[in-house]
C-alpha cells in the first residue's frame, strides 16, 4: 500500500506539483476532433491537468487551446466568437488567435499598444488519428511528438472511446495495468469462447515484469486445465497509458489491441481514451502525412 506522501506525490497534478511537471513534458489527448468538427465551429471548454481551457477550431483549420478567461477582465472564452482566425470575447472584444498572441483591443483608444504587451495562456496542438494532443510543458523542452503505432493506424482499423471517470488518473491506470482482475470482472456466465477459456485459467496468475525504455512490459502468468500455460502481456507507457490484448482467440492468442489514456482532468477526475485496434493488416510506424501540427510562436 501507498503511503498518504506517496499517494500525494503521484496523484496531485496541479501546476507545479511534481507528477503535474512530470505530465507536462509529454504530448498527452485534449479532446477528440469530432469535438470541434469544422473551422468556426463553437469552442468548448476542456479541463486538462487542472487546468481551465478552451478548444477552438480557427477559419483555416488549425486548432488552439487557451485559457478559458480572458486577459482582459476574467470573462469566459468558451462564450467567445469564433471568427477570422481568432476567438474574440464578448465582453469588450479582445481576439486572440491560436498562439496566444492578443489581435485585436477594440475597446482601447485609437492607438494604444496594449494588446502587443499581453501574451495568452496557448498551448500547442498537434491533430492526428482522430484526437488532439497538446503539449502544457516548457516550450525549450518541448519533445518530439511520439510515434506510437496506433496513432497511424487507418480509421477503419481502429475505434476510439472517450470517457469521464469520477476517480484519480492512478486509479483507473491501476485496473489496466491489473491482468488479476479479468477472472472476476470481466468473467461471463454464457458460451463464449473467449470467455470460457479465461474461465480455465488460474484465478491468481503469477506476475513477472521487465522494465523497458517507455515503462513497463508485465506477464501475467496462468496454467490451464489441459497442462497448458497462458500468459497476458500488457505494458505501462509513461507517463498514463496502459496497453493490453484484447479481442478474440485466433490461432491461441488474441487477435486485438488496446491502448488506454488515463488523462488527468484534475487531482479528482479522469478523461479515459480507449484505442482499439483489431488484428487486420499491419500498424503504421509513423505519424500519418496529413497530421495537423499547430505550434504558439516562442
Amino acid at each position: 500500500m501507498l503511503s498518504r506522501e506517496d499517494n500525494e506525490l503521484l496523484t496531485r497534478i496541479e501546476p507545479g506539483s511534481p507528477a503535474g511537471s512530470l505530465f507536462r513534458r509529454y504530448w498527452i489527448p485534449a479532446l477528440l476532433s469530432e469535438e470541434i468538427p469544422a473551422p468556426d465551429c463553437a469552442p468548448v471548454r476542456v479541463r486538462l491537468l487542472g487546468e481551465e481551457l478552451v478548444a477552438f477550431r480557427a477559419s483555416d483549420g488549425k486548432i488552439g487551446l487557451l485559457g478559458e478567461h480572458c486577459a482582459h477582465r476574467g470573462t469566459s472564452l468558451f462564450y467567445g466568437r469564433n471568427e477570422d482566425c481568432g476567438l474574440r470575447c464578448i465582453y469588450h472584444g479582445w481576439k486572440y488567435d491560436i498562439d496566444g498572441n492578443v489581435l485585436d483591443t477594440p475597446a482601447e483608444p485609437a492607438g494604444s499598444q496594449l494588446k502587443n504587451k499581453v501574451r495568452h495562456t496557448a498551448y500547442p496542438c498537434v491533430e492526428t488519428g482522430g484526437i488532439v494532443f497538446t503539449y502544457m510543458g516548457p516550450n525549450e523542452k518541448r519533445p518530439l511528438f511520439p510515434s506510437h503505432p496506433w496513432l497511424g493506424v487507418p480509421q477503419e482499423q481502429i475505434y476510439i472511446a472517450k470517457s469521464f471517470l469520477e476517480c484519480n488518473y492512478l486509479q483507473g491506470l491501476e485496473g489496466d495495468c491489473d491482468s488479476a482482475h479479468l477472472n472476476y470482472l470481466h468473467r461471463m456466465f454464457k458460451p463464449d469462447a473467449r470467455r470460457e477459456f479465461l474461465n480455465l485459467v488460474d484465478q491468481s496468475p503469477d506476475f513477472e515484469f521487465d522494465e523497458i525504455d517507455c515503462g513497463v512490459r508485465a506477464a501475467a502468468i496462468r496454467n490451464m486445465a489441459d497442462g497448458a500455460t497462458y500468459a497476458r502481456i500488457s505494458h505501462f507507457i509513461m507517463p498514463f497509458i496502459g496497453a493490453v490484448p484484447v479481442g478474440s482467440m485466433v490461432d491461441g492468442q488474441l487477435d486485438g489491441f488496446k491502448a488506454v489514456y488515463q488523462v488527468p482532468a484534475d487531482n479528482h477526475n479522469t478523461w479515459r481514451y480507449d484505442f482499439f485496434l483489431n488484428g487486420r493488416g499491419r500498424l503504421a510506424k509513423k505519424i500519418p502525412p496529413n497530421a495537423t501540427l499547430s505550434t504558439p510562436a516562442t
